[in-house]
């Protein structure tokens, strides 16, 4: 009940975020998302396009295609296809491969990449809801940023653990995909809601043991908060993009004040 309860208050408070983005002036946040997927893509293109191409000519040696006769070979027939259409077929074939893994590590690789300004975002919050005012300092900012890439990669790790994990147990127990399944798409949203609520968790010098220990206590809150992140970057037309990411830290955000304003509460 407790982890439905903070489920569901977690993607309640995301899309109160949407009117405090707007409100409070944050919207300038939205398009940095977009700006690095863009070169993002753009640069997978040119890396993988390269790749690819290394990887087919690559077979295409190893094949020996270009070594078939012209006449007299059983394949002599097949060869101007075999060197011609088979070999853009192949570079297509691994384009596709590259582009499917590297889409597969964008959510991560948004939250590493913007880590800084995701950091000042969540501060810049949680400045707008409650009025604290955190004086710049640059060499807190590096150390935040630091621990933040560090947090999203061994999240990242964890979560793929999980992945190769299941699909060992599922290769023996196949039926067992029925609980697989589901079961990764929570550790999937609790890991990338973890990654959101760091955030809060550096500015208020939480240790790594002490994040873990708070995000396993409202596992139903990051979950709601990575769901929203997962279901807003699926939305066509670049919307998911710019939301999903913001919508999200500052949700989690918000869900960090409640959580630690009723703690403080409850234990006076």
């Amino acid at each position: 009940m407790i982890f439905f309860q903070g489920f569901l208050k977690a993607i309640s408070n995301s899309f109160k975020g949407f009117s405090l983005v707007f409100e409070k002036g944050l919207w300038p946040y939205l398009f940095y998302p977009l700006i690095l997927w863009f070169l993002m893509w753009a640069g997978s293109i040119w890396l993988f396009a390269g790749l690819a191409n290394n990887f087919a000519e690559y077979f295409n040696q190893k094949l020996n295609l270009n070594d078939i006769p012209d006449a007299g070979n059983w394949l002599s027939f097949a060869k101007p296809f075999l060197t011609g259409y088979f070999s853009f077929i192949l570079a297509w074939i691994f384009k596709i491969a590259f582009w499917f893994v590297s889409t597969t590590f964008s959510k991560y690789l948004v939250l590493i990449f913007l880590s800084p300004l995701f950091s000042l975002l969540s501060e810049s919050t949680e400045e707008k809801i409650n009025g604290n005012d955190f004086p710049f300092n640059f060499l807190q900012l590096i150390k935040d940023v630091f621990r933040g890439v560090l947090m999203s990669l061994r999240n990242m790790l964890l979560e793929y653990f999980f992945i190769a994990l299941c699909f060992i147990i599922t290769l023996f127990f196949p039926p067992l995909i029925f609980l697989s399944a589901p079961f990764l798409l929570l550790v999937s949203w609790y890991f990338l809601g973890f990654t959101m609520m760091d955030y809060n968790f550096e500015r208020h010098k939480m240790s790594v043991s002490q994040s873990v220990k708070f995000s396993r206590k409202n596992m139903g809150t990051a979950c709601g908060i990575g769901a929203i992140y997962s279901f807003l970057m699926l939305l066509p037309m670049f919307v998911g993009l710019m939301f999903g990411p913001v919508l999200a830290v500052v949700g989690a955000t918000i869900c960090f004040l409640e959580i630690k304003k009723q703690n403080a509460l409850t234990s006076v």
